[in-house]
């Protein structure tokens, strides 16, 4: 076994000159309004190297559960990224780094790790953090009855399905507590980014003693959590008020690879369209912004954050009649020109000309600078009625059946879809419906496969190519095309057992390739994501996935 990932020192925080300095007055009245107590933002003198600030930021509605293996709403698992920490985190630059794991091993063929955890990882109430903790929080979250709605990212751990779908026990997940901070984890396959996987919340430590305690209240109120991340709820006072605020304390008993930073975090619950406007008047330093604001934020006072970080486009039900042939699914595809819809998008999106958006990394490298760019289908309007009639000679069919696309029903979008069906309707002599659909109705309806052609948004809910790729896997429970085929699966499984860059671009490339050569999803535009800071503010990590926002390292050089 090879130890691959290797101890990185501590950045050091950067100090900024008197120039970029500036007094921020926040008044009495709206800070005890915001905060429901004087000493949380006030009371200490800021320090000069950035520490020890008192931050703000929004949620948009109430966190629905801080239980790590239960949540799923973006509210949920900003606050709990962070109260917890994995084996692994996300480094205020967006590498990965050591979380409560100071060390790991892997086998050569990438299915065996063994992670060595910090002896002075503790909980926030003093107790230590073990392998037992990580141990009973995956079998916990594997167990049917606990019904995480996250579990399917476990599934990668030896016996995760099995178990969860009740066809085994969970003493059989392949998680083995070698020692009090020795933990060993088999996989079902080959797969090099599971380091990466640990920063997800579903595998949070756990611990028993203290879950048992709760009596079922765990992670539904903060008097029923203890946390081992950065931050930690006040045993002295109301830390989360429902559909109000969530506080949180740095957390005194952290020992991270990096220190937390700011004394408080406290997290208001305001409507997304009101974050513009707490950035302006200092309720917030930080704030994501509507792409109609961006234009209007003053470059020298503010710092903005810009990810692109999903893909819009046509998705194919490969299972559909009709649409399980390629040469059908292409000549859609070819029908498609951009010049048919470029003028119809927002402001926050751009055409696109690949499946994999822009700001998804490579170990730590853009992913578009080492695969390339240009990957989709180039429309070829005349090329695709001769296509439509290969495809349903093979299928000895003599027409389509009536088809329906499915798309989100904004108002804009409904009429950039109507330019693309008539597109359709012209070049292929076909008629199209167009039925717009509620965001969550779309997605339940692709989730279930009800549909035959989608606008439908890649969204990953994490970095790393791997995360868009497996989505079409043939034994993905969440392949939104419901795919099939042992050639995209082998090129999948190539590139989930390779470590290094130069053997994993290989066999992605070739995978982002099938999709596109295959029509099974035809890349449209991207959509950008933006944040903004105050000027004097550094170090929040803004995750372009799962839209949290992690303040261990954030500082402010202000007076």
């Amino acid at each position: 076994m090879r130890d691959i990932l290797k101890a990185r020192a501590k950045a050091e925080s950067r100090k900024k000159s008197g120039a970029w300095r500036r007094t921020v007055m926040l008044r009495a009245a709206a800070l005890l309004a915001a905060v429901g107590m004087l000493f949380a933002l006030t009371g200490c003198q800021e320090t000069t190297d950035g520490s020890d600030h008192g931050f703000s930021y929004s949620l948009t509605a109430n966190p629905r559960n801080l239980d790590p293996q239960m949540a799923s709403d973006n509210n949920s698992l900003l606050v709990i990224k962070n109260l917890f920490e994995g084996l692994m985190r996300i480094g205020a630059d967006g590498e990965l780094i050591y979380g409560v794991a100071e060390s790991y091993t892997v086998s050569e063929d990438n299915t065996e790790y063994v992670f060595n955890l910090r002896k002075d990882a503790k909980w926030s109430n003093g107790e230590p953090v073990t392998a037992y903790d990580f141990e009973f929080a995956w079998r916990r979250a594997v167990m049917p009855e606990t019904k995480s709605p996250t579990v399917q990212s476990v599934y990668c751990i030896r016996g995760a399905e099995a178990i969860n779908r009740g066809m085994a026990e969970p003493e059989t997940l392949g998680v083995t507590v070698v020692g009090d901070h020795t933990l060993k984890v088999v996989l079902e396959y080959p797969y090099a980014e599971f380091p990466l996987q640990t920063t997800l919340a579903v595998y949070m430590p756990c611990n028993q003693a203290f879950f048992e305690s709760t009596g079922g209240h765990y992670g539904l109120e903060d008097d029923y959590i203890i946390s081992n991340g950065p931050f930690a709820f006040s045993t002295e006072s109301t830390a989360w008020n429902p559909d109000n605020y969530v506080r949180m304390m740095r957390n005194e008993h952290y020992s991270g690879e990096n220190k937390c930073q700011p004394r408080i975090l406290y997290l208001g619950i305001r409507q997304p369209s009101t974050d513009y406007y707490a950035l302006l008047d200092e309720t917030v330093e930080a704030a994501k912004i509507e792409s109609e604001n961006v234009a209007k934020i003053d470059a020298s006072k503010y710092r903005t954050y810009t990810y692109t970080d999903c893909t819009w486009g046509i998705l194919y039900n490969t299972a559909a009649t009709g649409f399980e042939n390629a040469y059908v699914r292409q000549a859609f595809s070819l029908c498609v020109e951009t010049g048919a819809y470029e003028n119809y998008l927002k402001d926050n999106t751009e055409v696109a000309y690949d499946i994999i958006p822009p700001a998804t990394k490579l170990n730590g490298v853009i992913y578009r600078e080492l695969a390339g760019s240009g990957m989709k289908l180039k429309a070829a309007r005349s090329e695709g009625y001769p296509l439509l009639k290969k495809g349903l000679a093979m299928l000895e069919r003599s027409s389509m059946p009536t088809i329906t696309v499915i798309c989100p029903d904004d108002p804009q979008v409904v009429e950039m879809m109507q330019q693309v069906v008539q597109s359709w309707q012209d070049s292929l002599l076909l008629y199209v419906n167009l039925e717009p659909l509620s965001e969550d109705t779309l997605n339940n309806r692709v989730a279930i496969g009800d549909y035959q052609l989608a606008l439908w948004k890649l969204a990953p809910s994490k970095d790393g190519p791997l995360t868009c790729l497996k989505l079409f896997a043939s034994d993905s429970s969440s392949n939104p095309a419901k795919l099939k085929s042992g050639a995209y699966d082998y090129l999948v499984e190539q590139a989930s057992a390779k470590t290094t860059t130069e053997d994993i671009i290989a066999p992605m490339v070739a995978a982002e390739k099938y999709l596109n050569d295959m029509a099974v999803f035809f890349p449209m535009y991207y959509e950008t994501t933006y944040y903004a800071t105050w000027k004097e503010v550094e170090g929040i990590y803004f995750s372009p996935f799962d839209g949290t926002a992690d303040y261990c390292n954030a500082v402010y050089y202000g007076d």
